[in-house]
């Protein structure tokens, strides 16, 4: 009976470890634009042509941020993420808009026209994401956005 109270002791601790690591960071809020400095001002969290949003992306990167001493994610491996999340947004945004353009029909002359517009959408897109990632690469340390140091763990 000992061995077994241990058990679902521990049982009991790790699943507690676990709640408690989550309640370390807020968890995201849809309504809140988490694209900017945090209190400063905000950047826009949706590519206004494709309509692909970044805010999910900004979240995480402010998660893994505020983390990374913890988590000893380097601020590389932070924007990397952040680029890669935005990269997917902007890619489902595609495959979203050209099925939109498929409803025309293969020989429908419209369903061409639609297709160059949503490349021109997606292109907007991931030029958004590029400044927005060359923006906090190099900037996230100068604004003291990304606080830890890389070579303790790097």
């Amino acid at each position: 009976m000992k061995c077994m109270k241990f058990w679902m002791y521990i049982f009991a601790l790790v699943l507690l470890s676990g709640c408690v690591e989550e309640q370390e960071y807020p968890a995201y809020d849809s309504k809140k634009n988490y694209c900017g400095p945090e209190g400063k001002l905000s950047g826009p969290n949706t590519n206004p042509l494709s309509g692909a949003s970044f805010n999910k992306a900004c979240y995480e990167h402010d998660k893994c941020y505020a983390l990374c001493e913890k988590t000893k994610k380097t601020q590389d491996y932070c924007d990397s993420q952040f680029r890669g999340i935005m990269d997917d947004s902007c890619d489902a945004q595609l495959d979203n808009l050209m099925n939109k353009c498929e409803e025309y029909g293969k020989w429908n002359p419209l369903r061409y026209a639609c297709i160059a517009k949503v490349r021109a959408q997606i292109s907007s897109c991931w030029a958004q994401a590029s400044a927005y990632h060359n923006f906090v690469s190099y900037g996230g340390r100068a604004i003291g956005s990304y606080t830890c140091d890389d070579s303790k763990w790097a």
